[in-house]
């Protein structure tokens, strides 16, 4: 690789990587405001969201913004507060806890009985507390815009995937 190809791969990889922390710093919207889709049993999702989270843990990378946001979302639109665990190797955290390498996002959230993957909504993390299914978790890959904690307008359907227990993994649920 000469110089000149050096010079051009990394000034690529830099802009990518600056339009990833941008996305990812960006947060125009007001999270508490924040609702989707849910055949409007919106209250009763908000309660079983709520309870369910008492006990949740939140394991993040240590300036990650949008994994603050989104654990300000959940906790403003929960009226819980999240223990946060800020670690330098969150690929560790997804391994120990058997996320899908396909699902991955920038950060997870352990409940104690299931594994909530990325910027999850509230309605489907309650939507997994009412129906207590016999997987490892849910997850929402990516970062996508305009998920609970992330910048931008929310441009198509997010589908949130439940984790099942032998590595699998399959349509939870549409937001």
């Amino acid at each position: 690789m000469t110089n000149l190809d050096r010079r051009a791969f990394l000034g690529t990889l830099t802009t990518a990587g600056l339009g990833a922390v941008a996305g990812c710093t960006n947060s125009g919207q007001t999270e508490t405001n924040m609702k989707y889709k849910t055949d409007g049993n919106e209250k009763q999702l908000r309660q079983a969201a709520t309870t369910y989270l008492t006990k949740a843990t939140l394991y993040k990378a240590p300036n990650c913004m949008c994994c603050e946001g989104h654990k300000k979302y959940l906790e403003s639109t929960t009226d819980v507060d999240m223990s946060v665990r800020d670690i330098d190797d969150l690929m560790k955290v997804k391994s120990r806890f058997d996320v899908p390498k396909k699902l991955v996002s920038c950060h997870t959230l352990d409940t104690g009985k299931y594994i909530v993957e990325g910027h999850v909504p509230r309605e489907a993390i309650g939507k997994l507390a009412l129906e207590k299914p016999d997987i490892l978790g849910i997850a929402l890959p990516k970062m996508p815009a305009g998920s609970p904690g992330m910048g931008g307008e929310k441009t198509e359907e997010f589908v949130i995937y439940a984790m099942e227990k032998d590595g699998s993994y399959r349509k939870f649920m549409t937001i």
